[in-house]
C-alpha cells in the first residue's frame, strides 16, 4: 500500500474498529498503516488527547450504573446488538487561533467619490440633461452667430470679379458667446422638483460663458412680478439686458405645476414678458421640463423652446433655433 493512499481518517477508523484507547495503540496502528517507520509514528499524525477521547468507543453503562457523561443511550440495532453512536456526534473542542489583519490591497486607480445626495434624503440625483452633452447643448442654445470667423474667400472673389469694392472684409459665420448671457431662474413651487437641475445649468453656463458675462436673476412664476439676486424682499422690476444678450429661461412658463395654484403665471403675463425682451433687442431661449406634445401653440411664434430632457441633443437644439 502506497503512503500517499493513507490518510489520517484511515487511522481514526482503524483505531475505532480495534478499540484503541491510549496513544501507544494509536501509534502502533499508524505504523502498521505505513504512516511511520517501525512502531514510531510520524510526528504529524500523533493524535491529541482530545481526539483520542473523542474517537474512543464509549462503554455502555451497567444496569445500575448512571450515565456519567449525560449522553443518550445508543439505540439497539434490529438484530439486538447495541449500536455505537455515529462518529459525527462526538464533540471536539475548538481552539481559537491567532487573528491576522488582512493586507491592504494596493489599487492601481483611485476610488470613486461618494455620490452627492439630493436634499439630504439619500437619493442619487440624475440630471435632466445628459452630463456628457450638457455643455454642447447649452453652447448650441446660447451662442449667437456672428461673421467673425475665417476669411470668406468665395464672397471676396465674387465681389472682386464683379468689380465691386470691398467695404469690409467678408468673414465666415462663427457661433460666439462673447455677448454674454442673462439667466432667468424660476424658483416657484412648480419648479421646486427641478431645483438641483436649475443650479446645475447655472454652474455650467458660468463655466462656458464666464462669471463676468453671466447674470443670474431669480423670480417666482413670472419675471414681471419681480426679479433679484437675493431674498424676495430685495427684488425689483425686471429690465432686459443690453441688446444682443442671449436670455436663458429656466422655467415652465406657467405650463407645469398644480393646475389650481392661485399664483400660477398666466399666458398674458408671459406674452408681455417675451414682447418686452424682443423690443429691447434680445432673444430668449427657454429650457422647459415638459414634453413637446404638451406645449401651448403660442410658444412656437413667441420664443425658442428646448425640451429639458435626456433625449435633447445638439442637433435638436439647432433645429429648434432655426
Amino acid at each position: 500500500m502506497r503512503h500517499r493512499e493513507i490518510w489520517l481518517g484511515d487511522v481514526a477508523r482503524a483505531a475505532t474498529a480495534l478499540g484503541a484507547s491510549d496513544p501507544s495503540a494509536w501509534q502502533r496502528i499508524a505504523s502498521l498503516l505505513g504512516l511511520g517507520p517501525g512502531s514510531k509514528p510520524a510526528p504529524a499524525f500523533e493524535p491529541s488527547p482530545d481526539v483520542v477521547a473523542a474517537h474512543s468507543p464509549t462503554p455502555l453503562p451497567g444496569p445500575e450504573e448512571p450515565q456519567s457523561l449525560g449522553m443518550p443511550l445508543p439505540e439497539p440495532s434490529p438484530n439486538g446488538t447495541p449500536r455505537h453512536p455515529p462518529f459525527a456526534t462526538a464533540h471536539t473542542p475548538l481552539t481559537p487561533t491567532e487573528h491576522r489583519t488582512p493586507r491592504r490591497t494596493g489599487w492601481t486607480v483611485e476610488s470613486l467619490p461618494s455620490p452627492r445626495t439630493a436634499a439630504g434624503r439619500g437619493r442619487l440625483h440624475v440630471p435632466l440633461l445628459a452630463p456628457r452633452s450638457t455643455a454642447a447643448v447649452l453652447h448650441a442654445a446660447l451662442a449667437r452667430v456672428a461673421h467673425e470667423g475665417d476669411l470668406d474667400v468665395e464672397r471676396a472673389a465674387d465681389h472682386l470679379a464683379r468689380g465691386l469694392p470691398l467695404h469690409e472684409i467678408p468673414r465666415r459665420p462663427l457661433p460666439t458667446l462673447r455677448y454674454g448671457v442673462q439667466i432667468l431662474a424660476d424658483i416657484s413651487a412648480a419648479m421646486e422638483p427641478f431645483a438641483q437641475d436649475v443650479e446645475g445649468v447655472i454652474d455650467q453656463v458660468r463655466s462656458l460663458v464666464g462669471v463676468a458675462r453671466t447674470t443670474v436673476l431669480r423670480f417666482a412664476d413670472c419675471p414681471l412680478r419681480g426679479v433679484g439676486t437675493g431674498p424676495r424682499g430685495t427684488w425689483g422690476p425686471y429690465r432686459p439686458p443690453q441688446p444682443g444678450t442671449r436670455i436663458l429661461l429656466l422655467s415652465g412658463l406657467g405650463s407645469i405645476g398644480p393646475p389650481f395654484d392661485p399664483h400660477r403665471a398666466t399666458e398674458r403675463e408671459w406674452r408681455e414678458t417675451l414682447l418686452r425682451i424682443r423690443q429691447h433687442g434680445c432673444e430668449a431661449v427657454a429650457l422647459v421640463p415638459l414634453p413637446e406634445r404638451l406645449w401651448p401653440t403660442w410658444w412656437r411664434s413667441r420664443l425658442h423652446a428646448v425640451v429639458w430632457d435626456r433625449g435633447t441633443t445638439v442637433g435638436r437644439v439647432v433645429g429648434e433655433l432655426r
